[in-house]
């Protein structure tokens, strides 16, 4: 019984080794697929690949519409318009909330464009960092960071910069920090512009610090001293997303506060980034 059991398996592995070549996508099929996103691209159109190991081809054949923010994004939220270059039925997740409006067969690649709600951005904490006011907490007392060209710079070696970063295998535009044991890091944006929610979104850069290191980073979001969330940056976490309810804020301008604490600071490299937001 064992050994027919191997027959098999060795049978269906043959199988596979011999038809998968043959469902891969080749050069015309991708130069078929790219010519119909290209003619029909809109500015502000988002490209996606599924599934997600395929984007470094997608992004070899498309690249100049993927620039490095577009590639880098927190999530596909404020996109109304996806187009998805699929294989083999993977769907992307950046298309869940969407309604199919088109669709084209290219051999083994399928091109569909997805068109949803596109959520209002009030107020990018990436993009306006340097409207923020950093400092560290500690028990002996609040120390301000210094503001440069391109970072906060902070006593002690600490620093917090805008910065593409690899996680969890994927390119994210975040806030580079390497947070301060026994210690807070304060971030501060006063007369902040808020819609009815908050998405924050962090992680842990770099996969070899990710090996070297096991401590938590906590984020704490505050919303005129009131705390409306908090999100965790662990090894097995990925670019965790979290969405915090603002409609008390709504249509007003409010401080919104993130405090960043670690519990063991070695080989922790934490990238976040968040938007106020109508979705």
């Amino acid at each position: 019984m064992a050994a027919a059991a191997v027959v098999v398996l060795a049978l269906v592995e043959t199988v596979n080794a011999v038809v998968a070549p043959l469902r891969a996508p080749d050069e015309r099929d991708w130069k078929s697929a790219t010519a119909t996103v290209r003619a029909g691209f809109r500015t502000g159109d988002l490209i996606v690949a599924a599934p997600p190991w395929a984007d470094p081809v997608m992004r070899q054949q498309l690249g100049d519409l993927v620039p490095l923010p577009v590639a880098g994004r927190m999530d596909a939220a404020r996109y109304g318009r996806v187009w998805e270059i699929s294989q083999r039925g993977a769907r992307a997740p950046e298309t869940a909330a969407g309604s199919l409006a088109q669709s084209s067969k290219h051999r083994a690649l399928t091109v569909r464009l997805w068109e949803k709600k596109a959520a209002q951005v009030t107020f990018d904490f990436l993009s306006e960092w340097r409207r923020a006011e950093l400092s560290v907490a500690s028990p002996s007392g609040d120390t301000p960071c210094a503001v440069s060209a391109d970072r906060f710079v902070c006593m002690g070696g600490a620093s917090l910069k805008p910065e593409l970063l690899e996680i969890d295998t994927t390119l994210r535009n975040g806030l580079a920090l390497d947070p301060v044991e026994r210690a807070t890091v304060v971030m501060t944006y006063s007369s902040v512009p808020l819609g009815r929610e908050l998405a924050v979104a962090g992680g842990l850069h770099n996969v070899w610090l990710r090996k070297a290191g096991d401590g938590k980073v906590h984020l704490r979001v505050l919303v005129d001293g009131r705390e409306v969330g908090a999100l965790d940056g662990t090894n097995q976490g990925g670019w965790a997303s979290r969405r915090f309810d603002t409609s008390a804020w709504a249509g007003r301008v409010a401080s919104v506060r993130f405090e960043i604490t670690v519990d063991k600071a070695a080989s922790r490299h934490f990238g976040f980034a968040a938007e106020a937001r109508n979705p």
